[in-house]
């Protein structure tokens, strides 16, 4: 995504929009991350400076056309002097998505209620109650309405968001006959979208990681390896032009084999990413990952002690720290382990965003079952 911002035309906005990038490790960026409930990667806002107020909220990677829509959506609901009920609830619903995603549910809803016929932005609407009930973890209605929807949707980029989305919902669910039926719909559509030019790099990684999490859920270790096979294969054949695609395929290539396979087949290609980007901790914390996946503690520490110095923020630290604990652990070192705690506890103290409480619960959890 950070590629396509940086060289997609955008200039017919100059002057409309005061453009602002914001991470979670800046301490500073804390009273924003708080206020607007910001909790996944990327997500985009359009907010009215007038009383911050939220105009259009988007989740997730887009095309440059999704990205162009969403800046329309944002501008308009900004400057309209009055709205239609149906597109007021649409913009109620995208200022409630981060932070209180049930809610935005029932504005989402709202919106398809009041919306007249060949309302235009009907399928926007879909896709962010799909989205709004995933994320309210809404699996069963968040499943049957994307597999009773994205069928008479257009084939663009709101077809494979809301595909994307229900496919999500039914990984996260019991294989449950509602499950299995929804699923039925939902993985030709999701194969459909992976043959679709619109659908961008996040949403086919996206596709391929919930087809492996169902086929493994489905002890389907055939299907899973088939998909597997198939989403690498489609990686390296990628080649990077900048560190910020280089790392895109080092995240998908991580998830793929956390779901399923073999942590070996994907360590040449993290090395070598670690070494051609010599100022990214996080190359360094997900090679340290994979060698702790593969069994090879020695090495999985020294990388963490590498991405250590790189200058991660508050949650890299923290993060490479649980790293480097979970490989002394399995060396039997445990005084070791729990010192690398006790540094990752005070990382996290130190978190700008609402994702500090659930990081200190966790390695306070991992402290007390070390004894610390």
């Amino acid at each position: 995504m950070k590629d396509l911002l940086e060289h997609a035309d955008l200039s017919r906005y100059a002057g409309q929009f005061v453009w602002l990038e914001l991470n979670y490790d800046t301490p500073g960026n804390r009273p924003f991350m708080t206020q607007f409930g910001a909790m996944a990667t990327p997500t985009f806002y359009v907010i009215d400076p007038q009383g911050e107020r939220v105009t259009a909220t988007q989740t997730g990677a887009m095309s440059l056309t999704e990205l162009q829509q969403f800046l329309e959506r944002g501008r308009s609901a900004m400057l309209a002097k009055s709205q239609t009920p149906a597109d007021a609830a649409l913009v109620r619903g995208d200022g409630l998505l981060t932070e209180h995603p049930a809610d935005a549910v029932k504005a989402y809803q709202d919106a398809l209620h009041l919306a007249p016929a060949g309302w235009p932005r009907h399928d926007l609407a879909v896709a962010s109650e799909v989205q709004a009930l995933q994320d309210s973890n809404q699996l069963e209605p968040c499943a049957d309405l994307a597999a009773s929807e994205a069928a008479h949707m257009k084939r663009d980029d709101l077809f494979t968001r809301t595909v994307v989305a229900g496919m999500w919902c039914v990984a996260g669910a019991d294989p449950t006959p509602w499950a299995n039926a929804d699923l039925a719909k939902l993985q030709p559509m999701a194969e459909e979208a992976l043959k679709l030019p619109t659908t961008v790099r996040d949403h086919r990684d996206a596709i391929y990681r919930t087809l492996m999490n169902i086929s493994v859920a489905r002890n389907d270790k055939t299907a899973a390896g088939k998909w597997g096979d198939r989403w690498l294969a489609e990686l390296d054949a990628i080649k990077p032009t900048n560190d910020d695609q280089r790392s895109a395929l080092d995240i998908a290539r991580v998830e793929n084999i956390q779901v399923y396979g073999d942590a070996e087949r994907i360590l040449p290609a993290l090395r070598d990413s670690e070494r051609l980007m010599p100022n990214s901790y996080i190359a360094s914390l997900r090679l340290a990952q994979v060698e702790l996946d593969a069994e090879h503690y020695d090495e999985a520490i020294a990388a963490c002690n590498r991405g250590l110095a790189r200058n991660p923020g508050a949650s890299g630290r923290a993060w490479i720290l649980q790293i480097k604990a979970s490989a002394f652990t399995m060396e039997g070192k445990s005084v070791e382990a729990r010192e690398a705690l006790q540094k990752a506890l005070e990382a996290a103290q130190e978190i700008p965003t609402n994702m500090r409480n659930m990081t200190i619960e966790n390695i306070s959890k991992k402290l007390k079952a070390a004894g610390g």
